[in-house]
């Protein structure tokens, strides 16, 4: 993205998001480090990739008398990291949502996302749950928790990290996180589908075209989930197991006795051996047995290879299935699994 967009048009925009951020700190006479420092300074360190580099760049700064941090990031003074933390913490990080828009903005307007358009011009957007910190001890009122059967409290902090994907695509495209934190109203500990749903409603106006395919694990494959996604204008390609949709899986059932489930195979040769593309899918079948029910179109791929199954797994998704599309659909490089691939 640094070369596609040029680092000083990247860091232009950081500075201003950073402009729109309160000074936590108010009233108090400490302030010998700016807000904008320590946020260019944080940002340095996880550009650089390196846990050590702000004290690396103190080190260099006292030999030098003039360091990376402040040439490439404009730092005026390095803080420390406790100094760091000290004054993040506060701010909310929806302070720099503003910042992946203006990316995404320039990114299309400029046409480098066209070598991620697949299904007739579709964006895929990846959604998926990370944890990002966890602990027994440390807390804090915006932490999730799990209570294990020795009674034990396990804290932790967790977002839905959402990217653009492609098939063929070495590298991914970050967009604006949605943190998984106790929301105010709610009796309920917040959770990953919930923070995936605040994500979609946030970004109807961003991708309000009709042009993104959500992709999501077994965990999205439900119906409130698919239901708010048509009716926001996205599509969906959910992984959808059989453990978990009894009822979509007993309707395949019944088609499949009766002719009614289509399939398709395809033999491809990797490298000394051929590897057998086995497809099969079904139209406009019940994703729940309760009702009313949301009718949806499933899909399966399953790879074997000298007899072995190397790779099965199947989804649900809004859009109709067919001869035509099913190998694109079905591309285990684009769509997230809950892989259950084994070499032969």
């Amino acid at each position: 993205m640094i070369e596609v967009l040029g680092f000083t048009a990247l860091l232009g925009y950081l500075q201003a998001g950073i402009a729109k951020m309160s000074d936590p700190r108010k009233d108090s006479p400490n302030k010998q480090y700016s807000v904008k420092d320590a946020v260019l300074s944080a940002f340095g360190a996880f550009f650089m990739q390196c846990e050590s580099f702000l004290e690396y760049q103190r080190q260099l700064n006292s030999r030098k008398g003039r360091d990376n941090t402040q040439t490439l990031f404009r730092v005026a003074k390095i803080p420390t990291d406790n100094q760091i933390r000290n004054i993040l913490d506060p701010i909310g990080a929806s302070t720099l949502v503003s910042v992946f828009h203006q990316i995404y903005r320039v990114l299309k307007t400029k046409g480098y996302l066209k070598p991620f358009e697949v299904l007739g011009g579709q964006l895929l957007v990846s959604l998926d749950g990370t944890e990002y910190f966890s602990s027994q001890s440390i807390h804090c009122d915006q932490c999730s928790h799990r209570t294990h059967k020795n009674g034990t409290v396990t804290y932790f902090h967790s977002a839905i990290l959402p990217a653009i994907v492609a098939p063929g695509q070495e590298h991914v495209i970050s967009l604006d996180p949605e943190f998984i934190t106790p929301q105010d109203g709610h009796e309920k500990q917040d959770c990953e589908i919930e923070a995936a749903k605040r994500w979609v409603n946030r970004h109807t106006e961003l991708f309000g075209n009709g042009q993104v395919t959500l992709l999501g694990d077994d965990l999205y494959s439900r119906q409130p989930m698919c239901e708010l996604v048509t009716s926001l204008g996205f599509h969906y390609i959910f992984t959808c197991l059989p453990e978990s949709h009894i009822a979509l899986y007993d309707w395949l059932k019944y088609l499949n006795t009766n002719g009614e489930v289509s399939h398709q195979s395809v033999r491809v040769r990797h490298g000394r051996k051929w590897h057998f593309y086995n497809y099969r899918w079904a139209n406009n079948i019940p994703l729940r047995d309760s009702q009313p029910a949301m009718l949806t179109n499933w899909f399966e791929l399953t790879i074997t290879c000298d007899e072995q199954v190397i790779f099965e797994n199947a989804w649900v998704c809004d859009r109709p299935v067919s001869n035509d599309n099913i190998t694109e659909l079905a591309d285990k490089r684009s769509c997230p699994m809950e892989n259950r691939e084994r070499e032969p």
